[in-house]
């Protein structure tokens, strides 16, 4: 495209419209001039959204609107007492779909509704909150909402009433009495449970429909019984993860802006997925960040909660969850909203950790002994006759790297005096001075491999990352990773054991399923 002749093309283009322009404004005044004067008052443009507030016996200069965004409310739009008790909100532009609050200026709550897709409705309450004297015309799903506020307040009071009396006759021994007030409570829950259902049914597209719905727990199956006449211990769990989500549409941009779906998403990996092996995390996240993917807004909120719980989590094995998370979206290029400052940062930050995450093949080591000698005293971390291998990345002359090193050879040594000891220790000084590391291992009576120096088969500074002192790994007989982050050294052995539980158990299930 030639640069220049657009832009002289566009130059042109404006001279033509602006002659035009004055040639119109010529005639428009003339046909000012002769049209009668009322006829040159016209009628002011309506809002295309309008909410009316009529709140008996208000006192209040002013009403705020507030959307349930996350644990908080933020605020929408404002409005004045007309005068009269009534407040009226309008504006041109669409407010979010969602859940809101009218709040008063002295920051008390006044009452929620739903913000529907018309947004052109009234309402009618008074400053007392019972919602038997609320009215609400022009919204559909509001009255749907304020039905199901009556209903229910309604049956807490029958509940209330009937609790009190049950207990009362509980108390004076009247089973009888007692039983028949557990009975109407029975009655009066289930009856509440099929005016939800109905609800649902009868408007499912509805925001409060979903947003009721999104309350309900999902039905799980009897698990299946296989042929020896044992179940599938684990159908029930994973049917729960599976089909979590059954009652949310995750691909509705109006959960969040309703205060049911963050509680249901903290639950989901917090605590139902949070401590299961990454593989298992992989698999739930990105079946659900494929269900939002379709509405920009779901799936950019999903991304960024799963990638700061990630990244600030310190439970083992959830870098292998970052890392797997950032490569198939951040770096896939399903984020147009990040800047390439950020996209190499990120990159940079992933090239680092995956290398080293816990299931990777460790990077062998040939270092060579406090006798630094080029042609002998040279030990390799994959050649050691114990079962697993701890490499341990210390500094002599750091105080908290010798707190640990205690810590971790009164391990070694109680393991290996009641002939249970299952591992090596490869440990590698950063240090330079080797006269005085040679002191500090004397001193120390640290008999296990101790190597370092400058020399080496690789930069093991870089090949491990090793910013900060001291830092551990433990290494299976395969060579493989299976531990790398730092834990209280007298836990080894439970990690170890535990470990090796997991490794028998996922051979058992596999063999079953065969």
């Amino acid at each position: 495209m030639n640069i220049a002749r657009t832009q002289n093309s566009t130059y042109q283009f404006s001279l033509l419209k602006e002659s035009l322009r004055n040639k119109v404004i010529g005639i428009f005044c003339c046909f000012l001039i002769i049209m009668p004067l009322s006829a040159q008052k016209s009628k002011p443009k309506e809002p295309n959204h309008k909410l009316v507030f009529n709140i008996k016996d208000c006192k209040d200069d002013q009403m705020l609107l507030a959307i349930h965004f996350r644990d908080k409310l933020m605020l929408k739009d404002s409005a004045k007492n007309n005068g009269k008790c009534t407040f009226i909100f309008e504006r041109d532009e669409k407010y979010d779909e969602g859940l809101y609050s009218l709040v008063s200026d002295k920051k008390v709550r006044i009452m929620d509704f739903m913000m529907d897709g018309t947004q052109n409705f009234t309402y009618n309450i008074d400053t007392t909150g019972n919602v038997n004297n609320y009215s609400v015309s022009g919204s559909p799903e509001n009255e749907e909402m304020l039905r199901f506020q009556q209903k229910t307040v309604e049956s807490q009071k029958l509940m209330r009433e009937w609790g009190d009396k049950r207990k009362s006759f509980d108390e004076e021994e009247k089973k009888d009495s007692a039983e028949y007030y557990l009975e109407l409570m029975k009655n009066k829950h289930e009856e509440m449970e099929k005016f939800i259902s109905d609800l649902i049914e009868k408007n499912p597209t509805h925001l409060f429909s979903k947003f009721q719905k999104s309350f309900r727990e999902i039905e799980i199956p009897d698990p299946p019984v296989f042929d020896d006449g044992s179940i599938d211990s684990l159908f029930q769990t994973i049917y729960y993860r599976t089909h979590y989500w059954d009652n949310f549409d995750l691909s509705d941009r109006r959960y969040l802006f309703l205060p049911s779906y963050e509680p249901k998403l903290n639950t989901y990996f917090k605590k139902i997925l949070w401590y299961h092996d990454s593989d298992t995390i992989n698999k739930y996240m990105d079946m659900m960040l494929e269900k939002t993917y379709s509405d920009s807004l779901m799936y950019r909120f999903l991304l960024e909660y799963l990638t700061v719980e990630f990244d600030n989590s310190k439970i083992i094995g959830h870098d292998a969850v970052l890392v797997h998370l950032t490569k198939n979206n951040q770096l896939a290029g399903k984020c147009p909203w990040i800047d390439e400052d950020y996209f190499k940062k990120i990159k940079m930050r992933i090239e680092d950790l995956e290398p080293m995450l816990i299931g990777t093949k460790s990077v062998e080591l040939i270092l060579p002994d406090t006798a630094q000698d080029d042609k002998k005293g040279w030990y390799s971390s994959y050649n050691m006759p114990k079962k697993y291998r701890i490499l341990w990345f210390y500094d002599h002359t750091c105080s908290h790297c010798q707190k640990e090193s205690k810590e971790l050879k009164a391990v070694y040594d109680s393991l290996e005096n009641i002939g249970k000891l299952n591992f090596d220790v490869y440990a590698v000084n950063r240090t330079d001075d080797i006269e005085k590391w040679k002191k500090y291992i004397r001193d120390g009576g640290y008999t296990w491999l101790n190597l370092g120096g400058a020399k080496g088969n690789v930069d093991w500074k870089e090949v491990y990352h090793i910013t900060t002192n001291p830092q551990f790994y433990i290494i299976n007989q395969d060579k493989i990773i299976i531990l790398n982050k730092d834990i209280p050294k007298d836990m080894i052995p439970q990690f170890l054991e535990e470990y090796e539980k997991k490794e028998a158990e996922k051979i058992r299930l596999k063999n079953k399923r065969q």
